[in-house]
C-alpha cells in the first residue's frame, strides 16, 4: 500500500516545482494517506484496493490543491525576494542621499545650515513610501479604518517639509500657514474617504468636516486679507447650514422610502382582499 501511495504522489507532484517545501509536503501527504488507510483497516475494511481508492478519493481535487500550494510558495518566495530588494534599494537610496548631501554642502559655500533638508526630505520620502504601501495593502484587505490613518501621515510630512522649504530656503512670510492648510487637507481627504469606503457614520462626519474646513479657510483668508474678518465670519456657519440641509435631505429621503413601503403594503392588502372576495363562499 505504501508503495502505491508513493507512486501516486510522485506522479502528482511532477506537476509543480521540485522545491524543498514540496518535498516536505509530499512526505506529509504520504503519512496522512498511510494513517487514513490504517484507520479504515481498524474499522474492519480488509479490501486493500477499496482502501486505496477511498484514501485517494478523500484527497478531492488534489491537482488543484497542489497548484494552490505551488502558487502560495511562489508568492512567499517573491515576497522574500522583494523584501531583500527593497532593503537593498533603501540602503542604496540612503547612501546616495548622504553623498548628494555632502557634495552639495562642500560645493555650495555656506550651505551647511540648509543642506540637512536633503536628508530630512529623504527620510520623509521613505516614510511616505511606506505609508502608501500600507495604504494599498489595507485597501486590498478592506481594513478601511487603518487605511484612513495613512493619508494624514503623508499630508503632515508634506506640509512640514513645505514649511521648512518656505521658511528656511524661501524666507516666505507667514509660511506657517502651511500647518493650517494641513488641517483643511486632512479633514477634506478623510471626509472623502468616509464616503468612498461607505463608513457607517459618514453622514455624521460630513457636517463636522465641513465646519472644520470652513473655520480654517476663514482663518487663513482672514490672516492674508484682514478686511475679510467681517463679514467673513459668516463662513463659519457653513457646518451648521450643512448639518441642517443634510437633516432635511435625510428626513425627506426616509419619508419617501416609508411612503413607498406603505403603498406596497396597502396594494398587497387590497390584492389579497380582492382574491378573497372572488374565492370565498358562505358554505
Amino acid at each position: 500500500m505504501k508503495e502505491r501511495f508513493k507512486r501516486y504522489l510522485e506522479q502528482q507532484f511532477r506537476a509543480i516545482r521540485p522545491t524543498l517545501a514540496a518535498a516536505e509536503y509530499r512526505e506529509k501527504m504520504l503519512k496522512q494517506l498511510m494513517d487514513r488507510a490504517q484507520e479504515l483497516r481498524i474499522k474492519g475494511m480488509d479490501d486493500e484496493d477499496l482502501i486505496y481508492d477511498m484514501c485517494i478519493e478523500e484527497l478531492g481535487d488534489f491537482a488543484a490543491t497542489l497548484a494552490a500550494f505551488d502558487e502560495q510558495e511562489h508568492k512567499v518566495a517573491n515576497t522574500k525576494r522583494n523584501a531583500v530588494l527593497g532593503a537593498v534599494c533603501g540602503v542604496g537610496a540612503a547612501l546616495a542621499l548622504v553623498v548628494v548631501y555632502l557634495i552639495v554642502s562642500f560645493l555650495v559655500p555656506n550651505s551647511w545650515g540648509l543642506t540637512w533638508l536633503i536628508l530630512v526630505g529623504g527620510a520623509f520620502a521613505a516614510v511616505i513610501a511606506v505609508a502608501v504601501v500600507l495604504l494599498v495593502k489595507f485597501v486590498k484587505a478592506k481594513k478601511y479604518l487603518l487605511m484612513r490613518l495613512m493619508p494624514p501621515v503623508v499630508i503632515v510630512l508634506l506640509c512640514v517639509y513645505l514649511f521648512l522649504l518656505l521658511q528656511l530656503v524661501g524666507h516666505v512670510e507667514m509660511s506657517w500657514l502651511a500647518f493650517l492648510a494641513m488641517v483643511v487637507m486632512i479633514a477634506a481627504f478623510d471626509g472623502a474617504l468616509a464616503f468612498i469606503t461607505e463608513f457607517k457614520f459618514r453622514w455624521v462626519e460630513l457636517p463636522i468636516v465641513i465646519e472644520i474646513v470652513c473655520v480654517m479657510v476663514y482663518v487663513i483668508v482672514g490672516i492674508i486679507v484682514p478686511s475679510f474678518w467681517h463679514p467673513g465670519w459668516l463662513l463659519c456657519l457653513g457646518g451648521v447650514v450643512a448639518a441642517i440641509a443634510e437633516a432635511i435631505v435625510l428626513i425627506a429621503t426616509r419619508n419617501s422610502k416609508k411612503d413607498k413601503k406603505e403603498k406596497k403594503r396597502i396594494a398587497a392588502k387590497y390584492t389579497e382582499e380582492d382574491e378573497s372576495y372572488y374565492t370565498s363562499w358562505k358554505d
